[in-house]
């Protein structure tokens, strides 16, 4: 059977497709010795695969982690720049696993690692509107006008509508002049929840994303990640089925 060769190399593991697209595109994917740089094309998927002259070997067994993410950490395996990734706190991993989508190098928090490319795509791609709730430390006090704000839309990347599914705010000190929102999305633009912010006139002094749906970093300590149990596996793979049906796909 042929498939798509983004899809073959996450299938297998190595990365998100996504990512595979990037590494085609730059010319670092061989199959069977041939260099690949068009992203339609198929091929068997018992294929061989080199990236990076590196052979890319299916995957014998799937794993699935919750990350609570470091601020000042990238969300990537490797860093030409060789700044701290993600990558370095899974050094002891049985296997190679990659990020699920990306979370901002000064933002903290869940973050899902696995080698799954399946349950990568589906999770991350927008069409799913996998829904994740973050928690903002602002500068001043956050009015219900501006609550109201996120919930009703507001307009970021020049002409985009966005919504938060909800908004409240948590707390307001008024020694230290700041207070702390929390706000869920089901969309996942770069820099999404900072634009949302700076559209509604609030001014972000620290973001940490502290759940994706049911999944939360409460007990989880800050650079720690454990195994999903095998019923949170189902469960994403149960939200990604019912919304499958939901849209008639």
């Amino acid at each position: 059977m042929e498939e798509r060769l983004q899809k073959i190399i996450a299938t297998r593991g190595y990365c998100s497709r996504r990512r595979a697209e990037e590494l085609i595109a730059q010319g670092r994917v061989k199959v069977n010795g041939q260099v690949i740089t068009e992203l339609g094309s198929k091929f068997d998927t018992n294929v061989n695969i080199d990236i990076n002259n590196k052979t890319v070997s299916e995957v014998k067994e799937k794993v699935y982690y919750l990350f609570n993410k470091p601020r000042l950490v990238l969300t990537t395996m490797h860093d030409p720049k060789d700044r701290k990734t993600v990558a370095e706190y899974f050094k002891g991993s049985k296997l190679r696993v990659y990020p699920v989508g990306r979370l901002d190098y000064d933002v903290s928090g869940a973050l899902i690692m696995t080698n799954d490319g399946e349950f990568a795509n589906f999770v991350m791609h927008p069409k799913y509107e996998f829904r994740k709730t973050y928690q903002a430390l602002c500068n001043g006090k956050v009015h219900k006008y501006q609550i109201k704000e996120l919930v009703d839309g507001v307009i970021i990347d020049d002409d985009y509508k966005t919504k938060a599914i909800q908004a409240r705010l948590l707390k307001y000190d008024e020694e230290y002049d700041e207070s702390v929102i929390e706000l869920t999305i089901a969309e996942g633009r770069k820099h999404h929840v900072k634009k949302m912010l700076i559209a509604a006139d609030i001014y972000l002094k620290k973001l940490k994303r502290t759940q994706i749906e049911f999944l939360t970093i409460d007990d989880l300590p800050i650079g720690k990640f454990r195994e999903l149990k095998a019923h949170e596996i189902k469960q994403f793979y149960g939200i990604y089925n019912s919304l499958k049906v939901k849209r008639g796909k």
